[in-house]
């Protein structure tokens, strides 16, 4: 027989910091779940991911207090927006040499990327990340 789900929820939690303290421990205390043990699961979770990432997680209550949880990661943006960085570069303009600022992401963090938001590295999922990052106007450099 399947568990009746009496609560839903859905809160912003970064992964790696859950805490059994309020606000989250009000917030799910007060439904009656063991925020503890919440806690201590959804940090084994995300254990692998960057603590500086904002999970939007959906939680389930049955009626005899057991839940269970999911996530969804950041958007793409987001994360392209966290490992952005600025390089000035000299163009030559008119026989002067003009510092211009761009704004790059690395290869190797974006393949990384490409492999935590999409499982797989392939050619249609690289051709949509480049998309992705022509249309914010990023220059993917090597180094």
């Amino acid at each position: 027989m399947d568990k009746a789900i009496k609560y839903k929820k859905i809160i912003y939690i970064r992964s790696q910091n859950a805490d059994p303290s309020p606000p989250l421990g009000t917030v799910l205390g007060n439904i009656g779940v063991n925020t503890v043990n919440f806690c201590t699961g959804f940090n084994a979770y995300t254990k692998s991911l960057p603590n500086y990432f904002m999970l939007k997680v959906y939680i389930n209550i049955f009626e005899n207090r057991s839940f269970n949880f999911s996530t969804t990661l950041p958007s793409l943006g987001f994360m392209l927006n966290l490992i952005k960085f600025e390089r000035t570069i000299k163009i030559k303009v008119n026989d002067r040499f003009n510092d211009k600022l761009i704004i790059c992401v690395k290869l190797y963090p974006l393949l990384q990327l490409i492999k935590l938001k999409l499982h797989v590295i392939n050619i249609n999922s690289l051709l949509m990340i480049k998309g992705t990052v022509k249309s914010m106007n990023l220059i993917i450099v090597k180094n």
